[in-house]
């Protein structure tokens, strides 16, 4: 009973859904040796044929072909559906010491080792800037810390659609900060993997939140286009308005002269700055 639920349990779901022995065992109280012993169980009874995967010569997992049990005699037919199962990491061709990913399909396996990241998702459920945003975040990670298996990069588009949809920031500015990261000689050996944007630090803070910060604090770029810099300082005009000054070490500029060095747009970074930082 408990093999043959399982069974009717996997065929039950739509031929795109990706299933994971984490989310079967999610959906179940018996743990993962229970769900494999079952699935060899029915390996053993002929509703599994299991065919072995390799990729460039190395063990890939395996390719699971469920069969239905004919209306007349209960005998085993024509494969209709395909289990396919991958190794998150590759691994020794030892099912028992194997960390295997369980997935229906109903086509052929995909080769999840490519070196152009190819995603398996259901994209009706990720937003499309979302879609279009993430390989150009993959490409900000060395190849060997970039997604591989289709979980993998499912929890990653995750990710970046929860700091959309519930931490509310943009992804184009988010983006910007990432790259800075990854180009930063700390963070790029500390800064492995994109989920690590809603993990929390040691004081419960979210690392999305911490970097955003960290780029809301960064001295914009006025700091550089003025030689010999001292420091800049803000006053008010006899109507209140506030201005900006700049000391160097050969002169003191006013509001006016900082304006036109600078551009507005830059001007305007400046200001805000300044009256953050005070």
């Amino acid at each position: 009973m408990a093999a043959s639920g399982l069974y009717g349990w996997l065929f039950s779901h739509d031929k795109d859904q990706e299933m994971t022995m984490q989310f079967i065992s999610g959906h179940f109280k018996d743990g993962r040796d229970a769900i494999t012993s079952r699935i060899k169980e029915l390996e053993s009874l002929g509703f599994l044929n299991r065919e072995e995967v390799r990729i460039d010569g190395r063990f890939a997992g395996y390719n699971y072909h469920l069969s239905l049990p004919s209306d007349k005699d209960s005998t085993i037919t024509e494969k209709t559906e395909s289990v396919k199962t991958e190794t998150e990491k590759a691994v020794a061709a030892n099912p028992k010491q194997s960390k295997i990913m369980y997935n229906i399909y109903n086509n052929n396996i995909q080769d999840n080792v490519q070196d152009n990241v190819q995603y398996n998702i259901q994209e009706s459920n990720i937003p499309q800037n979302v879609l279009d945003a993430f390989p150009h975040y993959v490409d900000l990670f060395d190849k060997k810390h970039q997604p591989r298996t289709n979980y993998q990069k499912n929890k990653w588009l995750e990710c970046l659609e929860k700091i959309q949809r519930i931490d509310g920031y943009d992804l184009r500015e988010l983006y910007q900060v990432v790259k800075r990261l990854r180009e930063d000689q700390f963070w790029q050996t500390n800064f492995l993997s994109l989920l690590k944007l809603r993990n929390r630090d040691k004081n419960g803070i979210l690392y999305v939140d911490r970097f955003m910060a960290m780029k809301s604090n960064e001295k914009p770029k006025a700091y550089k286009m003025i030689p010999n810099l001292i420091k800049f300082y803000t006053y008010k005009d006899p109507a209140g308005k506030q201005l900006i000054g700049a000391i160097t070490k050969g002169a003191e500029l006013d509001d006016f002269a900082l304006a036109y060095k600078l551009g507005i747009e830059e001007y305007q970074k400046l200001l805000k700055y300044l009256q953050n930082d005070n």
